[in-house]
């Protein structure tokens, strides 16, 4: 999941796409054109307990650009039962709302690889308190899904020393993409709510909760408590609202941090219906 900078969204419903805390400069790659994919499910996996990877495969998905770190789409989910046009366009989908519209959400492109014409998303499953949870709880292989995307891509500074990337699981895919495109070091804090939520992502700090989501502040505990290396940064993180506020005020206020070297986004907010 990522915050959502496209401009198509019929809905206001979507924490994941809140914006971040305080507005920052972002580097994005530049736009491609917006559009409506609505694709077969190829592949679901169970990565984590809690965590779904399901993939779509297309021909159509050759003219996709994948730009890797945050670049995501916005997932359109219509009620059981809605009748759609086919094919299915993002005309022919704007055209229906006068009578339905989707609820939306954002996720985060986890792969796309443009020799096979695959992409992968990771759903965080929370059971069937999100839209986006109970959809990716049940999706079997053959289900169709729709998606309007891509946005723009974060562009790490290269400029930077070292990267410092922080989280829950709900922005590993893009922390994973950001620790794959980068070549300077990186330092990496990941909460998630046990051993058995962690991914084989090599130099990731795996932080287990201690309280519900949205209420444990391990994640800026252990941001206090490291030894961070010298140099200039820059700062990648994103999750839930409350905690990228206590990281970045503790970055900017206590470390000193450049104001413009931090970048939080807001993922979801504890209390707010969510994926």
């Amino acid at each position: 999941m990522t915050d959502n900078p496209m401009t198509d969204n019929p809905m206001t419903d979507n924490p994941a796409g809140a914006r971040p805390p305080e507005p920052s400069t972002r580097r994005r790659s530049r736009r491609q054109e917006t559009r409506l994919w609505h694709l077969p499910v190829t592949r679901v996996e169970r990565v984590t307990p809690n965590l779904a990877r399901i993939t779509v495969r297309d021909e159509s998905l050759a003219v996709l650009a994948g730009a890797g770190t945050d670049q995501n789409v916005m997932l359109y989910l219509y009620p059981e039962g809605t009748e759609l046009p086919e094919p299915l366009t993002l005309d022919g989908a704007r055209g229906l709302w006068s009578q339905v519209r989707p609820l939306t959400r954002t996720y985060t492109i986890r792969r796309h690889d443009p020799e096979t014409n695959e992409v992968d998303f990771d759903f965080v499953l929370h059971g069937d308190i999100g839209p986006a949870s109970a959809w990716a709880s049940r999706v079997a292989v053959g289900d169709m899904m729709i998606f309007v995307g891509p946005s723009p891509a974060y562009q790490p500074d290269p400029d930077a020393d070292w990267y410092l990337l922080a989280g829950d699981e709900t922005a590993l895919p893009a922390i994973a993409n950001i620790m794959a495109a980068v070549r300077a070091p990186v330092v990496a804090f990941v909460e998630v709510a046990g051993p058995e939520e962690e991914q084989d992502l090599p130099g990731v700090t795996w932080l287990h909760r201690d309280a519900p989501a949205g209420e444990s502040t391990v994640l800026v505990d252990a941001i206090r408590a490291a030894e961070l290396p010298p140099g200039t940064p820059e700062v990648w993180l994103a999750g839930e609202r409350s905690a990228m506020v206590d990281v970045r005020a503790h970055l900017l206020e206590d470390r000193g941090f450049p104001r413009k070297q931090v970048r939080p986004t807001t993922y979801w907010r504890l209390g707010e219906s969510g994926n």
